[in-house]
């Protein structure tokens, strides 16, 4: 099989670095959609360099979707392909992205000719790591041979950028595992994407799933907030100040979320509800905000028991209809401990638990202190 390219490094800000058209023998197929063409040939590496991509997640990069590489799946790639059997059958997934489209040349409409025009890019739906991996033995381990390298790809013609998160969502998800906080950012883009119809095809579960991303990037990102900056969200290096992941902190906001009042307002004012809620604990208990590696409170024990608590106390607000910081600290200050209580060496002996069994007990610990519900009549 002849594959004819101009091999580039690298590719730069989505735009292909190919200087001449890449064309190859393939087979062109299509499933479900007839407006989808899939084609399946074989590239050299030195034909792929410079023309693929990756939309990779990250604080620059809010709608990516691919996890961040892992330098240590690099090196054993390399390893694999330069020492061992070097086998990497399974096929690399490319996508051309609408409006860009192949040519196909066929005489009988199945086998022919692919041409994709330079400048295109080939964005990476499956295959990240072997494709890096590949062009580290290649270009830093200088295993020259490589350059011929042919890898087996299938390329999608004819859809966009969100279809082809969705194509990855479910090839990572249904089929193997992929780190849950890049699942909850997928989530979170389904449900900006597709509204209420998420629940049909996800399930309320990671309906408020992708929800829960969205407050806990509020959390993170507003200046008010006594979480900025402490969540390490996917592709961030660990610092000092981090002190939950980010599916951490969206797996303890289910209770909240789940709350029928909750579910009825708006994201912002969700996200408001919220804010204030951690305002009015910061001000209760303020020492273990000032020092929080000291405490317990932002770490996941901490908030898991505040937000088991939350509808609580935001059922105690609705009667007054007032859900202000100074509200809601005043509902909390009935639970009549301080910030020593938090404290993660000296505090009381349940807040050195771990685990949702201790977060459940020390949630209805801290219930049973808080005011009854007024029923006026019944």
């Amino acid at each position: 099989m002849t594959i004819t390219a101009t091999p580039q490094a690298a590719t730069s800000n989505g735009h292909s670095t190919g200087e001449k058209p890449l064309s190859a023998p393939a087979v062109r197929f299509r499933q479900k959609r007839p407006d989808v063409n899939l084609y399946v040939t074989a590239i050299s590496l030195k034909d792929l360099l410079g023309r693929f991509d990756c939309d990779t997640y990250s604080s620059d990069n809010p709608s990516g979707y691919q996890r961040p590489l892992t330098s240590s799946r690099l090196r054993k790639i390399s390893y694999y392909v330069r020492e061992e059997e070097g086998m990497l059958p399974t096929s690399i997934v490319l996508c051309l992205r609408q409006p860009h489209r192949a040519r196909f040349e066929s005489a009988d409409g199945a086998s022919g000719t692919l041409t994709i025009d330079p400048g295109v890019p080939m964005w990476v739906v499956d295959g990240q790591h072997r494709l890096y991996g590949l062009q580290r033995a290649l270009q830093k381990d200088k295993a020259k041979w490589l350059a011929d390298y042919q890898l087996p790809v299938v390329i999608m013609d004819g859809i966009d950028a969100y279809e082809e998160m969705r194509t990855f969502h479910v090839i990572n998800t249904r089929q193997k595992g992929v780190p849950t906080d890049i699942v909850d950012r997928h989530l979170l883009s389904m449900r900006e994407a597709e509204g209420l119809a998420l629940i049909e095809r996800e399930g309320e579960k990671n309906y408020l799933r992708g929800r829960a991303t969205l407050l806990a990037d509020r959390f993170n990102n507003d200046e008010s907030s006594p979480w900025r900056g402490l969540i390490r969200m996917p592709g961030d290096p660990l610092k000092p100040e981090h002190m939950l992941k980010q599916h951490s902190l969206v797996t303890s906001l289910e209770p909240v979320l789940r709350d029928g009042f909750v579910k009825r307002v708006t994201d912002e004012e969700a996200a408001q509800l919220l804010l204030n809620y951690w305002k009015a604990a910061r001000d209760i208990w303020s020492t273990a905000f000032e020092t929080p590696k000291d405490y317990v409170l932002q770490r996941p024990l901490g908030a898991g028991v505040l937000h088991q608590i939350m509808p609580d106390v935001l059922d105690i607000c609705r009667d007054s209809d007032d859900f202000s910081p100074k509200r809601m600290a005043d509902t909390l200050s009935y639970v009549g401990r301080s910030a020593g209580f938090w404290h993660a060496v000296r505090g009381h002996y349940m807040v050195r638990a771990s685990g949702s069994r201790a977060v459940k007990t020390l949630a209805e610990y801290l219930r049973e202190r808080l005011p009854r519900p007024v029923l006026r009549s019944i």
